[in-house]
């Protein structure tokens, strides 16, 4: 499962290991014309331990949008296969170096998370989008591709990440609820045009979520890499999605493998297996606040509970 010679240093941000999220939850919802259908929207539970939780029931959450408490409709677990693109940034700042091998090492290990029954497409950006497999493959096919893209010297250009996200929406249309994209980079962007609530808001409204293999890189860092950074982590975080953060290195400990080893598992579950939920609908502003709990005090201590955002439902003037 764990690609072996990858040198890498995850930072898991939760429990004294950085993780960004042990829950996932994304909202979405689904209108045909100008009809606004109820929201629904996607969640993972986990344990202390990265465990997932399976055994959840209606009653064990409450939800709120805007402040005021959802009637939870219907919670069922769509474990159907997923399907997931994988974005590999091959722009000028991940060109490899002495003290980095450039993206390779997180698109090997973004490969090995790829859940089993899973298919994937591969695809590359620097200034624009570049299609690397003629459609959804085996996730094998998919890593053989990523270690032949590793050999190439292609990488240089300008990074239009946000830009290239939304054209995997576009040209992706098998994509739909519940399924990922998995984006391996270094978070700078100085080619987009798309602002980042607009490219927010079709992701969620498509049910679709980022996973981001974060590249953490040696040396200053230029204003644009920096706010990218942090733009490409709201976008994990208001999807429902996930963030990774990885630092090549010259060795990588015994602890560190282990590490990652527990989170490459907890990263499979989380975008195999899904509690889709369904609520009552309901009529509030376009972007409604999302709030979840446990409603059992017991659940609340042993396990986490972490979602996306924002959720989009009926306005109050339609």
């Amino acid at each position: 499962m764990i690609v072996l010679g990858i040198l890498l240093r995850p930072r898991l941000r939760a429990a004294g290991i950085h993780l960004s999220a042990l829950v996932l939850m994304c909202g979405s919802v689904f209108a045909l014309g100008n009809e606004c259908s109820p929201p629904s929207i996607v969640l993972n539970a986990f344990d202390r331990n990265f465990a997932i939780q399976r055994d959840l029931r209606r009653e064990d959450i409450n939800v709120e949008i805007d402040r005021k408490p959802v009637k939870v409709v219907s919670l069922s677990l769509d474990a159907r296969p997923r399907r997931i693109v994988l974005m590999v940034d091959i722009s000028g700042s991940m060109r490899p170096s002495l003290l980095s091998r450039g993206f390779y090492p997180a698109a090997a290990y973004a490969v090995d998370v790829i859940p089993p029954g899973a298919s994937s497409a591969l695809v590359t950006f620097s200034d624009k989008l570049r299609r690397e497999s003629d459609g959804f493959e085996d996730p094998k096919v998919i890593g053989a591709k990523v270690v032949d893209l590793a050999k190439k010297d292609a990488h240089g250009g300008r990074t239009a990440l946000f830009d290239s996200i939304e054209k995997v929406l576009v040209e992706f249309t098998e994509l739909q609820f519940g399924d990922s994209i998995y984006v391996v980079t270094d978070g700078g962007d100085n080619r987009s045009k798309i602002r980042l609530s607009q490219l927010e808001q079709k992701l969620i409204d498509r049910g679709v979520r980022v996973f981001v293999f974060k590249i953490d890189r040696k040396g200053p860092l230029s204003a644009d890499e920096v706010d990218g950074a942090l733009e490409v982590e709201n976008i994990a975080k208001f999807t429902g999605g996930d963030i990774v953060e990885m630092e090549s290195s010259a060795d990588i400990s015994r602890g560190e493998l282990s590490q990652l080893s527990k989170l490459a598992s907890r990263i499979m579950g989380q975008v195999a297996e899904v509690y889709r939920v369904d609520l009552e609908g309901s009529r509030f502003e376009v972007t409604g606040r999302v709030k979840v709990n446990f409603a059992s005090p017991d659940r609340l201590r042993a396990n986490t509970v972490v979602y996306s955002r924002r959720v989009r439902a009926c306005p109050l003037s339609q």
